[in-house]
C-alpha cells in the first residue's frame, strides 16, 4: 500500500519560538493511511503541550473512521485550550479519501481536478459541531495537501506549478517556505496517490 501513497510532512514553529503548536500524524492502516493535521490555539510551549497530547492520542488509535476519531479526540481533550484538526483516511486500493475537519484546517487536491474541502467552524475540545465527513475519489497522480492556517490559503497551482510533479517531501517544504505566515506556526502534509 505504501508505494501507492507516497507522503511527507513539514512543521515550522512560529518565528521566535522553539516548539510548535501545530502537529502532524501519518499512520499506516491495513487499507492505506490516516493523515491528521493539528493546529492548537495559540503558539509556543503551552500550545506545544496540547499538540503532543493530540499526537500521542491519534498515534495509538487503531480505528480508521474519521468521524469516530474526531468525536473521540474531542472528548479526550475537552476543556483544554482547543485545536483545529483535519483528519483524512485514504484507501490505497480504491483511491477513496474521506475527510472531516473542525476549525481552520484545509484539504486540497491538485490533479486533473482541483478540489478544496473546508473544515466546519468550531474548536475541537471546546465547541465542536457534529463532524460532517466529505469524500473524494482520487485519480492516479493526484496530490492531497492538508495544512493549518499558518499557511496562506489563497495560493494556486499557478503560484506553484511544481505541485503537480514534485515529490511530497519537496511539496510540503515548498508550501511552508513560500506560503507560510511569519506570525504563526505552520504545518503541511502532502500525499501523492499512484494507483
Amino acid at each position: 500500500m505504501e508505494q501507492l501513497l507516497e507522503h511527507a510532512s513539514r512543521i515550522r514553529p512560529c518565528p521566535g519560538e522553539w516548539v510548535s503548536g501545530d502537529a502532524v500524524v501519518i499512520r499506516s492502516t491495513e487499507r492505506g493511511l490516516i493523515a491528521a493535521i493539528v493546529d492548537v490555539l495559540g503558539h509556543g510551549p503551552e500550545a506545544h503541550e496540547l499538540a503532543v497530547v493530540i499526537d500521542a492520542y491519534l498515534t495509538r488509535q487503531t480505528g480508521t473512521d474519521v468521524f469516530d476519531l474526531m468525536t473521540s479526540l474531542h472528548q479526550h481533550v475537552k476543556g483544554t485550550r482547543g485545536a483545529a484538526v483535519g483528519l483524512c483516511e485514504i484507501d490505497a486500493a480504491t483511491g477513496r479519501a474521506a475527510y472531516v475537519g473542525t476549525g481552520n484546517t484545509v484539504l486540497r487536491r491538485f490533479g486533473k481536478t482541483d478540489t478544496r474541502l473546508v473544515s466546519q467552524d468550531g474548536v475541537l475540545g471546546q465547541n465542536m459541531r457534529t463532524p460532517r465527513p466529505q469524500t473524494l475519489q482520487l485519480e492516479t497522480g493526484d496530490l492531497i495537501v492538508l495544512y493549518t492556517d499558518g499557511v496562506r490559503d489563497r495560493f494556486t497551482s499557478d503560484d506553484y506549478p511544481g505541485v503537480f510533479h514534485h515529490a511530497p517531501k519537496e511539496v510540503a517544504r515548498t508550501i511552508i517556505e513560500r506560503f507560510g505566515k511569519n506570525h504563526d506556526d505552520a504545518a503541511c502534509i502532502a500525499v501523492r496517490y499512484s494507483a
